[in-house]
């Protein structure tokens, strides 16, 4: 199949816009939003329908436009001519038409088996592919994943056999696993397990139990034999009861067999209906002779005043009658042909003053040539002409441009920065950031100062307080030894102490802050300098901004350079193509000279005057038809009044162009009449005399059958009649009662012995063994009573072991987990052979398809790899490829780009290989993004040259090596 062509009416972004496709590659170039993956998502909606809500995809509809859908003309190999699919919206899919070319239409289950019935997720699986499919390689895949991956590009196409495996497999997951715990298979089981321990623990201590039930079982079968013989009983008692309410029916049954056996009188059916019939028929006969008799003389009077005309008149008269059409649509065309003359003169007149013609110049040539030159003059004259308004457009846009670049060039200019300023705003940025780094490198430092200098005091306290303990320890044994009178040992004592005290206090100094201070100086005098650029220059601004204003001048400058050249480049167009223009105008004034019409006309009204022409000589020509055609009708119209006139005299007709076959038309009907009215009452006259006729044998038969049914019964008289009659009747109602009584016994089941039976016997009878019955059941009723109470007793004592009630629910338990397990299974293996076919499926396209498949593609990835990889080896460790130089390679092992091409190889190949069954166009959306030039350059041959489908190439990187003829640019056809 080859799409030739696309009509989007309204779609997404897209409306009204047409697209020639007629190319076995295309390229379809547009940027960003410029309406590529909309036409790639019509083309799929149009060929399978439009987005629905399960799709999670887009419908597009558009918001401006009333229209949504289009067209698509394409190519089917087995179909003669174009095929034009017409999808618009109606249902949710939208509704399709498939138009022929002989003017055949077709709907949407000729589309579904014209394209083999693939869906829309199928097509896209395999012959759709874009970037985002290609990455799907690079995505972290393992080895196995990578080979699943390729492999099903190669033998499947699609998704969807995974899909469905990994559903299953994750299904039967959840019902049962061979050493799982929590699939819910395995929690019923264990469960049942459980079930079952308890019922047999239970069971061990149930034996009194048992023997309980036995009795029971013994006791249920005597209570039920006593019921059985009490129903009996009761059965007989009211079969008896029965026989006391039909007892009297009976007797009257026995009185009426008797009578219903006397042989009857054989008196006819009906008989009395027919007697009185055929009486009345009589009676009614003979009244209806005497009055047809009367009306057959008032008949016969009439028919002898009426003259009948002659055949031949009538026939003569009707010839001239069926002429009138014939003149009347003469005398119509006659006036019609002068009408039309007048009409087509009155034309011509207008025509010729239309043109500036004051006379017809039946020389001028009106030729197709003539008219073809001014038809293509013109359409060159309005390409010029829409070529001089797209320059003079542009011009003025580039113009204006300019000078919008004129004036963002002076306002940048304005903007700029100085380079001192610049340069002072570096200094400043610098020294901030020396200002930050030494505050924070200060307090880093002075927080370890502080550490350090309070354990270097809390360390000179500690020896401070050992000095002065010491000082004051030798004090005091100084002076307990002069209160001893030891003066040379206390005076030593005490002159030590003080000496140590005194030392402690010379040798305390202060801490040494000159450090603190050398930092802090440098940090104030950074601040000093930072306020002094500050205060001298303007830094409210970013370097960043600085540098852009700059890079934008220089951007600038180079765009109004390259649009002012633009600029000249579009002047010298315009002036060409001004000067071909007062070419063609002039070609133009000498065309309308040689058709000698109006030079004042417009240009664009010459092929309009041409055709003018062409209907001034056609229209003379015709009046010129017409005359000839006149002067035969007016001839012929006299030779028919010269021919009727004379006949017409004959019968008292006067001739008259207008009323003619009026007058005649009313003498043939006078006839017609006069004719109608004899044979009228002819007929009547022979219809009376037939039913006189039949009235007459109508007596004969009423009677005979009145005597027929008297002689039946023997009967003399009617008197007679009616009595026999009677005693009918009284023996039909026997009869018929005694039938309602046999039926109705019979429904109740007396036959003929047991209703003589009962007819014998007496009422009071019956009603003493009634009683006899009802004291027998009611002894009966006793025993039932005193069984039922034993059974009672039984019950209850096994009710007492049954209170917890834990054996019958165990079981009862037991029995459902058995059946849920069951259908549990019964769903597990279901699934488990449903995968087996899948896999057992998948298997055979492998096997069957896969050789065929890996052979086409080790040829074309060889192709586009420059024959750097010679083959593509499949065998039961998956896909390798072999290097030119003997090596073999896992795909893992490749780059990015030789892994797509060689997942391209093996679609394109799959492709090849279902050719078959599919001739669908391919679409690509950008897939050679990660190809370098080299390789891109290849791969586009390839689809151009070697692939026989077509290829639709959608992409936002324009290829100029490929012809303009092959290449569409959405930003020109979408607007």
């Amino acid at each position: 199949m080859k799409i030739i062509g696309l009509d989007i009416y309204g779609y997404g972004k897209i409306t009204e816009t047409k697209f020639d496709t007629n190319k076995h590659f295309v390229q379809l170039f547009g940027e960003n939003e410029a309406g590529k993956s909309t036409m790639q998502s019509f083309i799929h909606s149009i060929l399978f329908g439009f987005p629905t809500r399960k799709e999670q995809e887009p419908r597009r509809e558009p918001r401006m436009h009333n229209l949504y859908g289009g067209k698509i003309t394409v190519e089917f190999p087995d179909e003669p001519g174009a095929v034009e699919i017409e999808r618009i919206k109606g249902k949710v899919q939208g509704d399709v038409k498939v138009y022929f070319e002989d003017g055949t239409v077709r709907g949407e289950e000729w589309l579904i088996k014209k394209l083999n019935f693939i869906d829309k997720r199928t097509y896209r699986s395999i012959f759709s592919f874009d970037v985002l499919g290609l990455q799907d390689i690079h995505k972290n895949m393992t080895e196995d994943k990578l080979q699943e991956y390729l492999l099903r590009a190669g033998a499947l196409g699609s998704h969807e056999y995974d899909e469905m495996l990994s559903a299953i497999d994750a299904e039967l997951g959840t019902i049962y696993k061979k050493n799982g715990s929590k699939p819910e298979l395995n929690k019923e089981i264990a469960e049942m397990s459980e079930l079952n321990d308890k019922i047999r623990a239970l069971e061990q201590v149930e034996e009194r139990y048992d023997t309980l039930t036995k009795e029971r079982v013994k006791s249920e079968e005597a209570l039920n034999f006593t019921k059985d013989g009490l129903n009996q009983l009761e059965s007989i008692r009211k079969q008896k009861m029965k026989e006391v309410v039909y007892h009297k029916d009976i007797k009257e049954w026995k009185n009426l067999e008797s009578q219903v056996n006397i042989e009857p009188i054989n008196f006819p059916e009906k008989g009395i209906e027919r007697y009185e019939k055929m009486k009345h028929q009589l009676q009614q006969a003979e009244q209806d002779i005497a009055l047809r008799t009367e009306k057959l003389k008032a008949l016969e009077a009439e028919l002898a005043a009426i003259n009948k005309p002659e055949g031949e008149t009538i026939t003569h008269l009707e010839g001239i009658l069926k002429k009138e059409p014939e003149i009347k649509q003469k005398r119509m065309e006659h006036k019609r042909l002068a009408s039309e003359i007048a009409s087509n003169e009155e034309a011509i007149g207008l025509l010729m003053r239309d043109i500036g013609w004051s006379e017809e110049h039946h020389e001028v040539d009106d030729s197709n040539i003539v008219k073809d030159s001014v038809q293509s003059l013109l359409s060159k004259l309005d390409e010029v002409a829409l070529e001089e308004q797209f320059l003079v457009r542009e011009f003025d846009q580039v113009k204006s441009d300019v000078s919008h670049y004129d004036k963002e060039l002076a306002q940048l200019e304005a903007e700029q920065i100085s380079e001192t300023r610049i340069r002072k705003k570096q200094e400043l940025v610098d020294k901030e950031f020396e200002l930050k780094e030494k505050e924070k490198m200060f307090s880093l430092i002075e927080k370890d100062y502080e550490r350090e200098k309070r354990k270097r005091n809390r360390s000179s306290r500690m020896q401070q307080m050992l000095i002065i303990g010491v000082g004051i320890i030798a004090l005091l044994v100084g002076i307990f030894y002069l209160a001893g009178s030891e003066w040379v040992i206390g005076s030593a004592s005490a002159v030590a102490g003080a000496l140590i005290l005194l030392l402690l206090t010379l040798n305390r100094e202060k801490p040494d802050e000159s450090l603190k201070e050398d930092y802090q100086k440098e940090v104030a005098e950074l601040q000093e300098a930072i306020e002094t650029i500050n205060r001298n220059h303007d830094m409210e601004f970013e370097l960043s901004t600085a540098r852009e204003l700059k890079m934008d001048l220089k951007e600038l400058k180079a765009k109004r350079i390259s649009t002012h050249v633009r600029l000249e480049e579009l002047k010298e167009t315009l002036s060409n193509k001004e000067a071909l223009h007062d070419s063609l105008n002039t070609d133009l004034s000498k065309m309308k000279a040689d058709l000698k019409i109006d030079m004042d006309m417009e240009n664009k009204s010459m092929p309009d005057a041409i055709h003018t022409i062409r209907g001034i000589k056609q229209k003379r020509n015709q009046i010129n038809r017409y005359q000839v055609e006149m002067d035969n009708l007016t001839r012929e119209l006299q030779e028919f009044k010269s021919s009727v006139k004379e006949d017409l005299m004959h019968y008292g007709i006067h001739y008259d162009d207008a009323s003619v076959f009026h007058d005649v038309k009313n003498a043939v009907s006078g006839m017609y009449k006069d004719e109608a009215d004899y044979t009228r009452l002819n007929e009547q006259i022979t219809l009376l005399q037939n039913e006189n006729k039949v009235l007459q044998d109508s007596v004969k038969e009423a009677q005979h059958e009145i005597n027929s049914l008297l002689d039946q019964v023997l009967a003399e008289d009617e008197e007679t009649y009616y009595y026999y009659a009677r005693k009918d009747d009284e023996h039909r109602r026997n009869v018929r009662r005694y039938n309602e009584l046999d039926e109705k016994l019979g429904e109740e089941h007396f036959d003929y012995d047991a209703r003589n039976a009962l007819a014998d016997i007496l009422m009071s009878e019956l009603r003493e063994e009634e009683e006899d019955i009802a004291e027998q059941i009611e002894a009966l009723n006793d025993k039932v009573h005193v069984e039922q109470k034993t059974l009672a007793e039984l019950n209850s004592e096994i009710a007492m072991m049954e209170s917890d009630g834990k054996l019958s629910e165990l079981h009862h338990l037991y029995e459902m987990k058995k059946s849920y397990i069951q259908n549990i299974s019964r769903d597990y293996m279901s699934l488990n052979y449903i995968r087996i076919l899948i896999e057992a499926h998948i298997r055979k396209i492998k096997d069957e398809r896969l050789p065929v498949v890996i052979e086409e593609a080790r040829t074309i990835f060889q192709k586009i790899t420059n024959g750097r990889y010679i083959n593509i080896i499949y065998d039961d460790d998956g896909v390798k490829v072999k290097h030119d130089n003997g090596q073999l390679f896992h795909p893992l092992e490749l780059s990015q780009s030789t892994k797509e091409m060689l997942y391209i190889s093996l679609r394109l190949s799959l492709i090849k290989a279902l050719k078959g069954y599919y001739r669908l166009p391919l679409i690509i959306d950008d897939a050679f993004v990660h190809f370098d030039k080299e390789r891109k350059k290849i791969i586009m041959d390839y689809l151009r040259n070697e692939v026989q489908d077509q290829v639709l190439y959608f992409t936002c990187n324009l290829d100029n090596s490929i012809p303009a003829s092959q290449t569409i640019k959405l930003k020109e056809k979408v607007k």
